[in-house]
C-alpha cells in the first residue's frame, strides 16, 4: 500500500501527469478528479472518514466546546508556515468574528511563521526555526489555563511547528495539542533540524503516544498527491479548511444549542460545495482562459473582493510566486477596506512596499490607470447586488467576476459583463437551518469561502500551466536563486534528460550566463555568482532543460519557449520518452 517512502503530499499525482499540455476545460476536469480525493481516499490510506480520524474529531470537537464555555481564560490557537499559516489566521477571524457577534469573549489566536507580513509573502528563514516557534507560542499561550493547540503542517514537516509541539508536549497539564497535516505517521519528515536535537518524525511519535494516553491527537488523513507537485496550497489547504470548521461548527453548535451535529454530517456537506462548484466547469475554464492568456501576454491578474472572500483572494495570489516562480506582479489581490476589513494582528503594513498595500482604494488610484488591455480584473462576491466602481467604468483591461449565491432569491448582478463564475451553495445551506439563525450564518459564509478557495486555485492553476511553468505535473520555472534552488533546478534538469549530474550543471550554467560555451571559469565560480543571476533571469530551468533534451543551443531554446511557452508543446518533434 505505501509504495515508497516518498512523502504523498510530494508525490506526482498520476491523475494529472498530463496537465501542462491539455485544454483548459480538460485542465478543470483534471483539478476536479484530484480534489474528489480529498473525499474519497487514496489507495486504501486512512482518509476523512477512517474511524480513528472521525473519533479524533469528534473528541477535538468536545475540547473546544470546553474552551468556549471558559473563553476568557482558555484559547484555540493555529500555527503553522505559508498556506497553513494563512488559513489559520482566516479561520481565527471567522470564528472571533461569530464570538463577537453573540458577545462572548474571543479566543482564537493565530501564530504565523514570520509574522502578518507572511500573509503575502513567503518567509521561509523563520520556518526553519523550532525555538522561535515554541518562544510565540509561549507568548500567545501566556496567562491561558486551558489551550487547544492546532501545529499545522500538511508534509508533517515543519520544524517551525515540531519545536511548538514539542513544547505542549512539555506542558501537558495546560496544553491539548493537535498535528494537523496528510502524510501517514511514518512518513514524517526524519531530517535533522539545525540547532535542534529532534527531526519532526520523532515528535510525530511522540505524539502518537499522547493520543494513546488520550493527551494530543494526530489529525492526518491521506488526501492524495496534490495536483501540482508539492504544491500544499491546494488539497493540502482545503482540507485544513474544511478540517479545522468540522471541529469548530459542532463545538459551537453544542455551546450554542446544546446538541452536536455529527461531524461526519457536516463533512459531508463540503462535498456538495465540491460538486456545486464543479458544475460550472465551462465558466471556470473560461476564466482559466482569461487569466492564461494575460500572463502569457505579459499582463497581470487582479482579484478585487470584500470580507473574508477578498482575503481568499490575498491568500490565492500570495501562494503563486512560491509555487510557480512567478513575479508577486503576476498575481495579486486587493481586499475591500484594506487593513480595517483583514484585522491582522500588526495592522497596517502598506509603508512596507508596493506588495503590501492591499485595500481596493490602493488598486483604484495606483492600479487601475495602468491597465492595458492585457490585464484582467475579476471581482468576487457573495450574492446581492453590486455595481462597477466609477474608478473602472473606462479602465483599458478584461473583466470578470465570481459571484456565490448563498440565498433562495438571487439578486440581480449588475457586476462588468464578461465571463461570470457563479456557484449557487444555497441548497447547500438550507439544510444548516438547524443549527440556528446566527451559526446558519457563519456555516454559509464557510461555504461560500471554499467555493471561491476552489474556483481561484483552478484558475490561478491552470494559468500558469498555460504560461508554461508546469512540466508534466511539476513546478518547473523555478528561479535558482539560492543554494538549495540552485541545486533542485540540476536535479530537474537531470530527472528529464537522463544526463549525468556534471553536464546537466553545464546546460545549466549555459541558461544562466546566455552561452553554449561553458568556460572554466565559469564553473569554478562560486554559486553565489550563479544565483545572483538566476534571481532575476527569467525561465532559465525550462531554457536548459529544453537545450539539454533537443541538443541545441541556449538561444534557440529561448526563441522557441517564446514562441510556445508550454516546454512539452515547444517539443513536439522530440521522440523522447520523457515527453510522451
Amino acid at each position: 500500500m505505501d509504495g515508497g517512502q516518498q512523502p504523498i503530499t510530494e508525490r506526482p499525482n498520476p491523475l494529472s501527469a498530463n496537465i501542462d499540455i491539455l485544454s483548459p476545460t480538460d485542465i478543470v476536469s483534471t483539478l476536479q478528479a484530484c480534489d474528489e480525493e480529498i473525499f474519497n481516499g487514496w489507495q486504501g490510506f486512512p482518509g476523512l472518514f477512517d474511524e480513528r480520524i472521525q473519533r479524533n474529531l469528534s473528541q477535538i470537537s468536545a475540547h473546544a466546546a470546553s474552551i468556549l464555555k471558559d473563553a476568557s481564560n482558555s484559547a484555540i490557537i493555529f500555527s503553522g508556515c505559508g498556506t497553513s499559516g494563512r488559513l489559520g489566521f482566516l479561520t481565527a477571524r471567522t470564528f472571533n468574528s461569530h464570538l463577537r457577534g453573540m458577545g462572548v469573549a474571543e479566543c482564537y489566536h493565530n501564530i504565523m511563521a514570520g509574522g502578518d507580513k507572511a500573509l503575502f509573502t513567503s518567509q521561509e528563514a523563520v520556518e526553519d526555526d523550532p525555538v522561535l516557534g515554541a518562544s510565540l507560542l509561549q507568548q500567545a499561550a501566556e496567562g491561558k489555563t486551558q489551550v487547544l493547540f492546532f501545529g499545522i503542517t500538511c508534509g508533517l514537516s515543519a520544524p517551525f511547528v515540531a519545536g511548538q509541539l514539542d513544547y505542549c508536549l512539555q506542558n501537558l497539564h495546560r496544553f491539548t495539542p493537535v498535528l494537523l497535516g496528510f502524510n501517514p505517521a511514518h512518513l514524517a519528515r526524519n531530517n535533522p533540524i539545525e540547532k535542534w536535537p529532534q527531526t519532526f518524525l520523532e515528535v510525530t511519535q511522540q505524539m502518537e503516544a499522547a493520543e494513546a494516553r488520550g493527551q494530543g491527537f494526530l489529525l492526518n488523513p491521506v488526501v492524495g498527491p496534490e495536483p501540482i507537485t508539492g504544491s500544499s496550497r491546494m488539497k493540502s489547504g482545503t482540507a485544513t479548511k474544511l478540517l479545522l470548521e468540522s471541529v469548530l461548527v459542532p463545538a459551537h453548535a453544542f455551546c450554542r444549542l446544546n446538541t452536536w451535529p455529527r461531524v461526519q454530517d457536516y463533512l459531508l456537506t463540503y462535498k456538495r460545495v465540491w460538486e456545486k462548484v464543479y458544475q460550472e466547469k465551462s465558466a471556470i475554464a473560461a476564466l482559466l482562459q482569461l487569466a492564461g492568456t494575460s500572463l502569457r501576454q505579459g499582463g497581470h491578474v487582479y482579484y478585487v473582493g470584500p470580507g473574508s472572500l477578498g482575503i481568499l483572494g490575498l491568500i490565492d495570489a500570495s501562494e503563486c510566486p512560491p509555487t510557480y516562480g512567478s513575479s508577486p506582479d503576476d498575481v495579486r489581490g486587493f481586499l475591500e477596506g484594506g487593513y480595517e476589513t483583514l484585522g491582522n494582528l500588526e495592522g497596517d503594513l502598506s509603508s512596507l512596499g508596493q506588495h503590501f498595500q492591499i485595500s481596493s482604494q490602493d488598486f483604484y488610484q495606483s492600479v487601475v490607470p495602468s491597465l492595458t488591455d492585457k490585464d484582467l480584473v475579476i471581482f468576487i462576491s457573495k450574492g446581492g447586488e453590486s455595481t462597477l466602481p466609477p474608478e473602472m467604468q473606462s479602465a483599458a483591461c478584461q473583466r470578470a467576476c465570481i459571484i456565490v449565491h448563498t440565498e433562495k432569491a438571487h439578486a440581480v448582478e449588475s457586476r462588468p459583463s464578461g465571463v461570470r463564475v457563479v456557484v449557487d451553495v444555497g441548497p447547500v445551506a438550507q439544510g444548516s437551518g438547524s443549527l440556528g439563525s446566527d451559526l446558519q450564518r457563519l456555516v454559509v459564509g464557510l461555504y461560500a469561502e471554499l467555493a471561491v478557495k476552489w474556483t481561484l486555485n483552478a484558475v490561478s492553476t491552470g494559468a500558469h500551466i498555460l504560461k508554461g511553468k508546469v512540466f508534466n505535473n511539476i513546478m518547473i520555472d523555478l528561479k535558482p536563486s539560492n543554494v538549495k534552488l540552485f541545486h533542485r533546478a540540476v536535479g530537474i534538469i537531470q530527472r528529464y534528460s537522463g544526463l549525468p549530474e556534471e553536464e546537466c550543471r553545464d546546460y545549466l550554467l549555459r541558461s544562466l550566463y546566455d552561452t553554449d560555451h561553458v568556460t572554466e571559469e565559469m564553473k569554478g565560480a562560486p554559486i553565489a555568482q550563479h544565483i545572483a543571476i538566476g534571481a532575476t533571469k527569467p525561465r532559465v530551468v525550462p531554457t536548459a532543460l529544453l537545450a539539454a533534451l533537443s541538443h541545441t543551443s541556449v538561444q534557440e531554446a529561448q526563441r522557441s519557449l517564446l514562441q510556445q511557452p508550454v516546454l512539452r508543446q515547444a517539443f513536439v518533434s522530440s521522440s523522447s520518452p520523457v515527453l510522451t
